[in-house]
């Protein structure tokens, strides 16, 4: 045997002589990733990250956000070497990590996943429409745009000229392009000509019955002042203006007019919103609006021809501007343009109050004429001659008669032979002085004693209920301070109904607006709110007699937070009491002064007049149930707070007062049509057990 030979035994026997009664030494474990950090940017995106292993290994995950995981990992586990797919959402917040670890029975590798928050993309206002497509599109990124106020659309007490239908509206434009953001809340603190950033991430593009481009319920606090800057108006022709393509910028349109049609017309018509036409020289037409609101309403639209200025926009596809400045139609001087010599009045008849004023009234023509009136002490014209357009003021005495209309005839008259119908008349008709007439006084349960006092009027109101005319509510009307000193009702399950609010503010048509506040908005330079003498839900029965609840006469200057949680609280527990029994008279009061302060605080309404604002509220019930016996089936109970804030949300045992009580503080008879035995009992009386107070 050879060497070689004797040395392969010797090897073998050695081999089989150790491994006899040993298990064999098993490979180490190995476990590693090519990435232990994966980077990703804002968006939605993808990642690999390759695992060499000689063993079976699982995925263990953790974040550090509280809105949930926002990333996945697949697969979820291995054997070998093998790889991982990192999946991560589109990131709308700031800077995020996230940890996995990839674990054997022997190693872990931990690896982490970072995504940066989304870049802030600096974008103009052209591009941001350039989004919408004709549906309503949400801005997904980090978007802020930088643009100037130039629209002038705030409460007039904060200097703005209050001319669309919502204080929320704000117009910006970066002097290119514009674009209209309507607020979830009302705008009170960005001025026309401040330059502002505005952040739209998460905000909707929309577009309403055809109107202009907006950004929808943007919050306040997404806009922030960046400093200030002058608006100038750029220059287009009405034929630009239709195009739609400046929309939301403030422009200046030439060589235009208002329509014959809508010549001596203000601003505003009667207590709506209003568009008055405008027609260019090369026939193109659009209009103007302004919202009933508007601190010029009363204005009389220029009659001449010229350059008007204000912001481009549209509504239901008809082309319109609105007011930035008060001096945007100031332009407006030049002759009317006509292709022939012209001498025309478009309306011939003129309607005005019994009270003393003034209107304006212009031909629409490019002659000279004089005018005269038929009456020149009740209707006084000035000047009395003058060309074209030229406005004539008529100034009108109070109509002496309450019950008879007087007229007169305002007759211009030209020489110019070209002219063929020389003599133009306006009939003007005034109505009779409208008197405050107080409604007779019946023997309701609800009513205190009325006696007649001056500045003060009785009034009642009356409804339909199931084909029957029953009485709605009445009111002792302070016409010196503009409110009602007492508001008194029958309350019961039929009349309050289950309909909706109409939000119908207005005039009430049976006293004179002369002695009524101006509150299609919240009273001027305060904080009150338009309480409810007589609130809306007691009243639901139909759409009619809650509108009926809108009148301004029913209406006071109420402190927010006592309007809002304690005396809504009071009105609820009225009509829960008023569905237990048969009916429950109310009587709400505004009390302006107290016996300790004769002193009255004033605030103003829309129009600046003067109102009161009450001191004191109360309330007075008398409850009917028929089937008791004592006292007649009546029991009464009273309340009254002050004009404040108060932290307790709900009325209690504590605030209960008898009515007699009550009718020391405010000086009224409250029940009066009551049996006198029934009364004295009744009205002496206040158990707020009873009512359920505790």
């Amino acid at each position: 045997m050879t060497l070689r030979q004797i040395n392969g035994v010797l090897m073998i026997l050695a081999f089989f002589l150790a491994s006899c009664g040993k298990e064999p030494v098993p490979e180490p474990q190995s476990l590693s990733a090519n990435k232990t950090q994966v980077t990703f940017d804002a968006s939605a995106s993808e990642q690999v990250v390759q695992i060499s292993a000689n063993c079976n290994w699982v995925i263990a995950e953790s974040w550090d956000t509280t809105d949930g995981k926002w990333f996945t990992v697949t697969p979820q586990m291995g054997q070998g070497n093998g790889t991982l797919t990192i999946s991560v959402q589109a990131n709308t917040g700031a800077d995020r990590t996230a940890d996995i670890t990839v674990s054997s029975a022997e190693k872990n590798v931990r690896i982490t996943i970072v995504q940066k928050e989304q870049e802030v993309l600096s974008r103009s206002i052209s591009q941001i429409r350039d989004l919408y497509n004709g549906a309503d599109v949400t801005i997904t990124e980090k978007i802020v745009v930088t643009a100037t106020v130039i629209s002038n659309y705030m409460h007039t007490d904060n200097g703005g000229l209050n001319n669309y239908t919502s204080m929320k509206a704000i117009v910006v434009s970066d002097g290119e392009a514009g674009i209209q953001l309507y607020c979830a809340e009302n705008n009170t603190a960005f001025n026309q000509g401040d330059k502002v950033e505005i952040e739209l991430m998460g905000q909707t593009l929309s577009v309403y019955n055809n109107g202009p481009l907006q950004v929808n319920g943007i919050p306040l606090a997404n806009i922030t002042k960046v400093g200030t800057e002058t608006i100038t108006a750029k220059e287009i022709t009405a034929a630009q203006l239709i195009t739609g393509e400046y929309e939301s910028m403030y422009v200046a349109i030439p060589s235009v007019q208002v329509v014959d049609e809508d010549l001596n017309k203000t601003f505003v018509v009667g207590s709506a919103h209003t568009s008055i036409g405008m027609i260019a020289q090369t026939e193109e037409t659009f209009d103007v609006f302004s919202s009933r609101y508007s601190s010029f309403k009363d204005v009389t639209v220029p009659s001449g021809s010229g350059v008007l200025k204000g912001i481009a926009s549209v509504y239901d596809g008809r082309y319109q501007i609105s007011f930035a400045k008060v001096s945007d139609w100031e332009g407006l001087t030049g002759d009317r343009f006509y292709t022939s010599p012209t001498f025309a009045l478009y309306t011939t008849e003129k309607e005005i109050s019994g009270e003393e004023g003034q209107f304006t009234v212009s031909i629409a023509g490019n002659v000279e004429w004089t005018v005269t009136s038929s009456d020149p002490v009740g209707f006084a014209v000035s000047p009395s001659s003058g060309s074209g357009s030229s406005p004539v003021t008529v100034a009108y005495t109070q109509n002496p008669s309450v019950t008879e209309s007087r007229t007169a005839e305002i007759v211009f008259s030209t020489t110019d032979p070209a002219i063929e119908t020389q003599t133009l008349t306006l009939h003007v008709t005034q109505s009779p002085y409208e008197a405050l007439v107080s409604d007779p006084v019946r023997p309701w349960m609800e009513l205190p004693k009325v006696q007649a006092e001056d500045d003060f009027a009785y009034i009642s109101h009356m409804t339909g209920l199931k084909g029957k005319s029953v009485r709605n509510y009445s009111f002792w009307y302070d016409t010196r301070n503009r409110l009602a000193s007492w508001v008194a009702y029958p309350l019961y399950t039929e009349i309050m109904g289950s309909g909706s609010r109409t939000d119908a503010w207005d005039y009430n048509p049976k006293v004179p607006k002369r002695y009524q506040p101006s509150l299609y908005y919240s009273f001027g330079g305060s904080t009150y709110d338009r309480g409810h003498q007589l609130p809306s839900a007691d009243r639901l029965y139909s759409q009619d007699v809650n509108a009926s609840t809108f009148y301004f006469t029913n209406l006071t200057a109420q402190n927010p937070s006592f309007n809002q949680n304690l005396w809504a609280r009071l009105e609820i527990n009225v009509r829960d009491w008023a569905r237990e029994c048969d009916t429950l008279y109310v009587v709400t009061g505004a009390m302006i002064r107290t016996p300790e302060d004769q002193t009255v605080e004033y605030v103003s309404d829309n129009d600046g007049n003067q109102v009161a604002v009450p001191r004191i509220y109360y309330k007075v019930l008398l409850k009917y149930q028929a089937d008791q016996t004592e006292n007649g089936g009546y029991s009464s109970i009273g309340f009254y707070y002050e004009n404040r804030s108060y932290t307790a949300e709900y009325p209690v045992a504590a605030d209960a007062k008898s009515v007699k009580d009550l009718e020391t503080l405010t000086g009224f008879d409250f029940f009066h049509n009551l049996p006198d035995n029934i009364e004295e009992i009744v009205e002496a009386s206040c158990t707020p057990e009873e009512w359920g107070l505790n």
